[in-house]
């Protein structure tokens, strides 16, 4: 569900930036003259998107440009579903058939993304920066590939360039925080964490990311009462962030209230199978609780996740 909602986002922004039609419109006029154009959209609305590609996928248009455009919208279709392979696969072969629209490029770079093609999705996102220097998406989306390549320095110039065109845009002051964190600059970072926060207030679907991402690092200069309201704050938009449940367990461990971060570290371990740190960490307090027969169970799940996890992923406690 929420892979879907976020895809959709992705979607909407690239098609309200790029000027062009919505996905549902464009689904209704690929199959215009097929009498399928309803069902289609209700089988997208209802994230069926199996049945929609297999609509699409009957159809032979007559030309070039036709083909590309079904190949277009049966990439769009296939992001919406998660199945990035196909959406890029999709969106490349449109490519060779006529020139993509705007939107269509910025999905392809978002499933390259996806697929951690970092080089591939940053050269599709310059060429559109390029073409449009006054949107403030595509540099944002260059500025957090750098910064997730460890450029923190150009990641700090195209993200500064972000919010200087867009200045409410939560995510591009919460990316700007965490690249000024990483630069080792505290007040800068801390100064755009609260930016982030305020307006992520101000959004109809608020992130649980930016006051996360502000009770971490409150959390790392202990500041624990602050940590401890922005970490609530978080888990009140995402209940189940295993990493606001786990950095909440820290800083109520931090204050002396073993109880509560025992039962922090219960469920970030519950909301993320995955997660390593939480296990550790509760094995550790478990240990200093002395309760022996919790933390030996404890760390042999921890050794049972460690070694699950790909060798270059290590714990940051």
């Amino acid at each position: 569900m929420l892979l879907a909602r976020t895809a959709l986002y992705l979607l909407a922004a690239a098609a309200a930036s790029a000027g062009a039609d919505d996905i549902y419109q464009r689904l209704r006029l690929a199959l215009t003259g097929t009498g399928l154009e309803e069902r289609a959209a209700i089988e997208l609305s209802n994230r069926n998107f199996d049945q929609v590609d297999t609509l699409l996928a009957k159809q032979a248009p007559p030309s070039n440009a036709s083909r590309a455009e079904l190949l277009s919208v049966r990439g769009a279709v296939a992001f919406l579903a998660g199945n990035m392979n196909a959406a890029a696969a999709d969106f490349a072969n449109a490519a060779k058939l006529a020139t993509l629209n705007d939107a269509d490029v910025f999905t392809e770079a978002m499933a390259l993304v996806n697929l951690g093609d970092n080089a591939a999705s940053g050269k599709l996102l310059q060429q559109l920066a390029e073409k449009h220097p006054e949107r403030p998406i595509y540099v944002y989306w260059l500025g957090k590939l750098a910064y997730d390549s460890h450029r923190y320095e150009e990641a700090a110039e195209k993200l500064q360039k972000a919010v200087t065109l867009d200045p409410k845009s939560p995510r591009a002051w919460d990316s700007l925080g965490l690249t000024f964190d990483m630069q080792g600059f505290p007040d800068q970072a801390h100064e755009a964490f609260e930016k982030a926060v305020v307006l992520n207030r101000q959004q109809t679907h608020p992130s649980p990311w930016p006051p996360h991402n502000l009770g971490y690092w409150l959390l790392r200069t202990n500041r624990t009462r602050e940590a401890e309201q922005a970490l609530r704050e978080s888990l009140r938009y995402g209940p189940t962030l295993a990493q606001s449940h786990y950095h909440l367990g820290r800083t109520l461990e931090k204050e002396g209230r073993e109880t509560e971060a025992v039962s922090e570290y219960l469920t970030a371990t519950n909301s993320d199978p995955k997660s390593t740190d939480a296990c550790y960490s509760l094995a550790i307090l478990y240990r200093k609780l002395h309760r022996n027969a919790d933390a030996d169970a404890m760390f042999a799940e921890y050794k049972k996740r460690r070694q699950e996890l790909p060798h270059d992923q290590t714990i940051t406690r």
